[in-house]
């Protein structure tokens, strides 16, 4: 009834008003054929907002069957992660990364439930137990190395909530992407407590990632950027961080013994109280730094050359903050010690740098260019 209403009111009234605009106060044939005209118009006009309204009909429907196929894959990819199969359990983490790929919106959904996974399962035994009693190395589940992966390489522009690895056992996990260029994208993940022993994150970008108390020990960070990341108390003893971005990260009372921090970025870098015993820093920047009550027994701060740079510089200790530290013979041939603050530090043992003033309290065997206490000056107390 309303479309009979609706195109009574098109050919009728609509159409004789067309009509008299077009031929104002004229009557008989020319009347009649000006009707006949403008019903043409209509009738074009109709046809025109019906193809509209079918497209757009067309077009809703389409969303809502995509919608609806997004829906039931999310569906089956999410009961194939409940499987007690591996094989369906990948399967399944794969689903969920093309459900990721293919909707923007279910992204940040899917990447919490694979994050969740994660966490549950990355505390499993892997392999399994040896039936013959036989002790195995540790390594990280199949699944769970596919579900970190489709973490580490999603779109990190479509998230809306940072990624959740707090407390996950990702010993020996392989968080590289297929471009190393790019590496891993964690920025501002919640890494806290997480055990990423011997992992792989070269290249990654971690920045303002939070990693407190995670053990990091013997990782491979090579280039990696931490640039105001959160690593107070964490475990990086023998970590491989060469030539990484650590410019303004806290590492507070962190374990760097035997760390490898060649050619690293340490500028404004907090390492109160940590322990950096036996750390290679060679071409360091450790630029306003703050090193006190750090542990620097025998770490290596000298120039090598060996990454290229000026053989006559070493780590750039420039305005450091080394109140209280232990530097029990480290190595600083060739540092920059422009400013820094080295009151009440150990520098017993330690190889001082060419040009530097020997600071009040100590003396210098010209020799081996090492440090020890001068007895004749009082208690030793760096300036």
């Amino acid at each position: 009834m309303l479309a009979v209403a609706v195109a009574w009111v098109l050919f009728v009234p609509a159409a004789d008003w067309l009509a008299r605009h077009d031929v104002a106060s004229a009557k008989g044939p020319l009347l009649q054929t000006a009707r006949d005209a403008a019903r043409g118009r209509l009738l074009t006009l109709g046809a025109g907002l019906f193809a509209a309204a079918a497209l757009l009909f067309t077009a809703r429907n389409f969303t809502l069957s995509r919608e609806g196929q997004v829906t039931d894959r999310y569906t089956k990819a999410i009961e194939q992660l409940g499987s007690d199969k591996l094989d369906v359990r990948i399967g399944g983490i794969y689903a969920l990364e093309r459900v990721a790929r293919d909707s923007a919106r279910d992204q940040p959904t899917v990447m919490e439930v694979v994050s969740a996974f994660v966490r549950e399962h990355s505390h499993e035994q892997w392999p399994p137990s040896d039936p013959g009693g036989r002790e195995q190395a540790r390594s990280t589940r199949p699944d769970v190395q596919a579900a970190v992966t489709i973490v580490v390489r999603r779109d990190a522009r479509r998230d809306i909530q940072r990624i959740d690895l707090h407390g996950a056992n990702l010993t020996g996990a392989n968080l590289l992407t297929v471009d190393l260029s790019a590496g891993a994208n964690l920025t501002g993940a919640d890494l806290r407590d997480a055990n990423l022993t011997g992992a792989y994150l070269t290249y990654a970008d971690l920045r303002g990632a939070n990693l407190r108390g995670a053990n990091l020990t013997g990782a491979f960070l090579a280039r990696t950027n931490l640039t105001e990341a959160y690593l107070t108390g964490a475990d990086l003893s023998h970590a491989v961080l060469f030539a990484a971005h650590l410019a303004g990260a806290g590492l507070d009372e962190a374990d760097l013994t035997g760390t490898d921090l060649r050619g690293a970025d340490l500028t404004g870098t907090r390492l109160r109280g940590a322990g950096l015993t036996g750390a290679h820093l060679t071409h360091a920047n450790l630029t306003r730094a703050d090193l006190r009550g750090a542990n620097l027994t025998g770490a290596d701060l000298r120039a090598t050359g060996d990454l290229g740079a000026d053989v006559h510089a070493g780590a750039n200790l420039t305005q450091a903050d080394l109140t209280g530290a232990d530097l029990t013979r480290a190595d600083l041939t060739g540092v920059d010690l422009t400013g820094t603050r080295l009151r009440g530090a150990n520098l017993t043992g330690a190889r001082w740098p060419r040009n530097a003033p020997v600071p009040a309290g100590w003396k210098l065997d010209t020799g081996s260019r090492r440090l020890a206490a001068d007895t004749d000056s009082g208690p030793a107390e760096a300036n």
